[in-house]
């Protein structure tokens, strides 16, 4: 056989497999089947709209289809469920199982976020976009390390400055922080007056503070800010807690890029 033949029915084997490929499921139950696939192998939500997008599927008629595999797994009552999550759809164990996944995540790899972490996402979350100089001030202590590591994991992210080049790097959370903790969106957030202080605990802390600056205004020596040593998780490797002494930031200065004010 000729080469050049040989050529053309490799390329018609190859368009017929392509064809093969892309050939639109022919029934709801085939195209439903695909949407539940496709929800099921991905590493993260999907939204409609993407869903229509690789499958060519109508939009309306993915998001029926959706709801219709939501609520027979919500009926099965079994161990997984369909959730919106981050703008997008994905497959979530039921809660009732929650237990035994943490049991077989701690006996492999401890991925939870140590306190320190969690204080400080918790502040980037409800005031974001904030800098890590204001972060340091809210918890009293250095927060390079952690942000860091929260970059790394993708839950922070810089998201612009705080005013001309040289300000500060200002920082909000990703679609990943919103994933990881089972948010629509920022909205979903607890109010933060679900966690303010009662009256009493308000006296104790006024009393305390009081004292504290007694105590300040009779020492002669200066103070430095010390450095967060509380982020080693237990059962895991804890985030190390890198960077340098800084002094606490006064509103309004300016905070180069490695967090230190200029």
């Amino acid at each position: 056989m000729p080469p050049d033949e040989f050529d053309h029915l490799e390329d018609t084997g190859c368009e017929a497999q392509a064809d093969e490929l892309t050939r639109p499921a022919s029934s709801d139950a085939d195209k439903m089947g695909v949407i539940e696939a496709l929800l099921f192998v991905s590493p993260e939500p999907l939204s409609a709209g993407m869903l229509s997008e690789v499958t060519g599927f109508d939009p309306g008629a993915v998001r029926e289809m959706i709801n219709r595999l939501a609520d027979s797994y919500a009926e099965r009552d079994g161990g997984l469920v369909i959730r919106e999550v981050a703008g997008g759809f994905g497959f979530y164990a039921s809660p009732f199982a929650a237990p035994y996944i943490a049991r077989l995540i701690k006996s492999q790899v401890n991925p939870r976020l140590t306190r320190a972490a969690l204080e400080t996402v918790a502040i980037v979350s409800y005031l974001q976009p904030v800098s890590r100089g204001v972060v340091a001030e809210i918890r009293g202590v250095q927060s390079e390390g952690v942000m860091r590591t929260l970059e790394d994991r993708g839950l922070v992210r810089a998201v612009g400055r705080g005013g001309p080049p040289g300000y500060a790097a200002l920082y909000g959370t990703t679609g990943k922080f919103l994933e990881r903790f089972g948010l629509k969106s920022l909205d979903d957030l607890p109010g933060l007056e679900e966690f303010a202080p009662d009256e009493a605990t308000i006296e104790k802390i006024k009393r305390s503070l009081s004292w504290e600056l007694e105590e300040d205004t009779g020492a002669a020596t200066g103070t430095t800010a010390r450095e967060d040593t509380e982020d080693t998780g237990a059962g895991g490797a804890g985030v190390e807690e890198g960077g340098r002494g800084a002094d606490p930031l006064r509103p309004g200065d300016p905070e180069r890029e490695d967090g230190i004010s200029g």
